[in-house]
């Protein structure tokens, strides 16, 4: 039997994938939508308030409950698993309350899976990018391959699965927000098209290659391209649109610019990894200034 705790989104569609590739299916939830509750009655689904006794039936444990929830969801459920069910964790939650868990698991002899889910649930449904760690990787890996949903397992622990998937969200959801402030200048100006055209050399090259050029020539052009930034920001105000990511991105090159002012850089470019220990080492610098 595989158990779904957490019903809303994520936990819906997986149980109805999982239940038509033919797992026998238990659901659990404080306070299931009516949806859930009408699909599980249809199904003649047992669905639960909170985890319990049950649970020593389940095989397999999903667990889709809200981020905040999960150290505490996956505490109590340890409690009632037997000691070889796999515990898969599809939560959005923090990495060390995930590791955390995942060691008070192999205390008790519970493999555990870190699953990340790496795109939209609403656009992709279950054909939606995974990417699982951590000691139940393999059996999670076998368990989503039986309803075609692309995961990927990567040799690490649980809990790097999810840290991957927020430092990607840090990356697309900032990427998404400046688009957003770009292009609605653009279409006031009337250019849209022309910077889609303008724009079309940036994904010529690798993505890797494109942030690694712009990484390594940061901490030696980082003051020249601050004064771009500030005419760009200039000209959204003069045109009256927000500006709400480009002050955030001017106080990055005003951070670095005044850094290069105080410890000049490498007298050339770097390679990825001196750049990296530069700002790396600028930034526990500024840090200490903070503290003290």
């Amino acid at each position: 039997m595989l158990a779904v705790m957490g019903c809303g989104e994520v936990g819906l569609l997986y149980a109805r994938a999982l239940r038509q590739a033919g797992q026998a299916i238990t659901l659990c939830d404080p306070k299931p939508r009516e949806e859930v509750k009408l699909w599980a009655a249809r199904e003649g689904i047992a669905l639960h308030p909170s985890s319990g006794s049950w649970l020593a039936d389940a095989d397999v444990v999903v667990s889709c409950v809200v981020g905040s929830l999960s150290l505490a969801v996956a505490r109590r459920g340890f409690r009632d698993m037997r000691s070889d069910t796999l515990f898969i964790d599809m939560t959005t939650s923090d990495p060390d309350e995930i590791r955390a868990a995942a060691a008070e698991a192999a205390a008790a002899d519970i493999l555990y899976a870190d699953v990340a889910i790496m795109g939209a649930v609403a656009l992709s449904g279950a054909r939606t990018h995974l990417l699982v760690a951590g000691t139940g990787a393999p059996a999670a890996t076998r368990l989503f391959g039986a309803i075609d949903a692309p995961i990927r397992a990567i040799t690490a622990g649980a809990g790097d699965a999810a840290a991957l998937k927020l430092l990607r969200s840090v990356f697309t959801k900032g990427l998404e927000a400046l688009a957003i402030e770009t292009f609605l200048a653009a279409e006031r100006q009337n250019v849209t098209d022309a910077l889609y055209d303008v724009l079309g050399d940036i994904d010529r090259n690798p993505l890797r290659n494109t942030l690694e050029v712009l990484i390594r020539t940061h901490v030696i052009h980082a003051a020249r391209r601050l004064n771009e930034v500030e005419e760009a920001e200039r000209q959204l105000r003069k045109a009256g649109l927000p500006a709400d990511v480009l002050p955030g991105v001017r106080a990055r090159f005003e951070r670095t610019s005044a850094s290069l002012a105080r410890r000049p850089s490498i007298d050339r470019i770097p390679s990825i990894g001196e750049a990296f220990a530069w700002l790396d080492e600028d930034a526990r610098a500024s840090s200490g200034a903070m503290v003290s």
